[in-house]
């Protein structure tokens, strides 16, 4: 079985200030969010893993570059990219919400509306797109351990497509840092071992 570890980047600026943090919002992990992996790093041995996988994405690069310690090659890939929020990247969620309500679920993420308001954005079913292909290919790597670095979002879609949970709305973002593991099988059957943990990651 192939086993994949899921981590979301450390906290950026933009994490902080609570602004809507997507692709074009290409910032640097902040002082608490290198803390945040550097703890991370302690209770994972990179040379268990057999691969590690990165969105291009400054935050994810940076927590994939202080986890992987210089042991492997970092490759990089666009689908674990963030999805890009459009017009409304770094911009306060709390200055949207009472505009589009509609456009957040009850726990202020945003809905799929969302894409009716914000501008030149990227729907929530495209990346859902990549992200399935994504772990297609993952799918047919054997027997391999493999840490994947991304984001709060294409963490929550790889949940629901591992799980078949129809709407996203029901899954809590991982912390920052935080660590999901599934396992896929040599049939192709994905499984979820656990979700958003900081450490026990075994």
């Amino acid at each position: 079985m192939v086993e994949l570890y899921i981590v979301r980047h450390g906290e950026t600026d933009t994490n902080y200030e609570n602004r809507i943090n997507g692709m074009s919002t290409d910032k640097p992990l902040n002082a608490n969010g290198i803390k945040q992996v550097e703890t991370l790093e302690k209770n994972i041995d990179i040379n268990d893993f057999d691969e590690i996988y990165s969105s291009p994405l400054k935050r994810a690069a940076q927590t994939a570059e202080i986890l992987n310690q210089g042991v492997h090659e970092i490759k990089l890939d666009k689908r674990l990219c963030e999805g890009d929020y459009g017009s409304w990247d770094g911009v306060k969620a709390t200055e949207l919400e009472p505009k589009y309500p509609d456009a957040f679920d009850e726990n202020h993420y945003l809905a799929p509306k969302y894409a009716d308001y914000a501008e030149n954005c990227e729907p929530f079913e495209h990346v859902y797109k990549r992200v399935d292909d994504f772990l297609n290919d993952m799918a047919k790597k054997g027997d391999e351990k493999i840490m994947v670095v991304c984001h709060g979002f294409v963490s929550r879609a790889i949940m629901k497509e591992i799980t078949g949970i129809e709407d996203i709305s029901q899954i809590i973002q991982p912390a920052n840092a935080g660590v999901s593991k599934y396992m896929i099988s040599n049939s192709g059957k994905r499984y979820l071992m656990y979700y958003g943990r900081a450490n026990n990651l075994d």
